[in-house]
């Protein structure tokens, strides 16, 4: 099966309550990240945790991506579901400072931007925002991984 705009879903933490896939449950399965500007971190999740209740988002700041495993080409989804940022329970958390903080928002703005794009290749171009992220947050965990 291909990958397409429904294996991914993006934007404002703020914007859920009233729709989305957070708000409406659809989590399971899926790989979150999380960008809370209002405590300056970066996280990394599972739909199922969320769900769970562990991690309440009602009256955050920030920003949200899920995406499914086949979002990704099959080898890269292999070696994501091995990360520990994302088998980490509940979650794995790196603090950011400010200019971390700006950074992972302009990724976020740009992958919140290329949803509604037209561009042919979009779908590669999130892609790589998504594993740009990974990498932000393996490389900024203070030294686990």
């Amino acid at each position: 099966m291909e990958a397409t705009a429904t294996n991914i879903h993006a934007g404002r933490i703020d914007c859920l309550a009233a729709k989305g896939p957070l708000a409406a449950g659809q989590l399971p399965g899926c790989w979150v990240i999380l960008h809370l500007e209002d405590s300056g971190q970066l996280l990394f999740t599972s739909g199922q945790s969320l769900l769970a209740g562990n991690w309440p988002l009602a009256g955050r700041q920030g920003f949200y991506c899920a995406f499914v495993p086949l979002f990704m080409p099959d080898k890269l989804a292999r070696r994501i579901e091995r990360l520990s940022i994302f088998t980490a329970k509940p979650k794995w958390v790196v603090e950011l400072s400010r200019e971390q903080e700006a950074a992972v928002s302009r990724i976020f703005e740009l992958l919140v931007a290329e949803l509604t794009s037209g561009y042919a290749h979009k779908l590669d171009l999130m892609r790589n925002y998504v594993v740009q992220m990974i990498h932000f947050g393996l490389k900024n965990a203070g030294g686990r991984a």
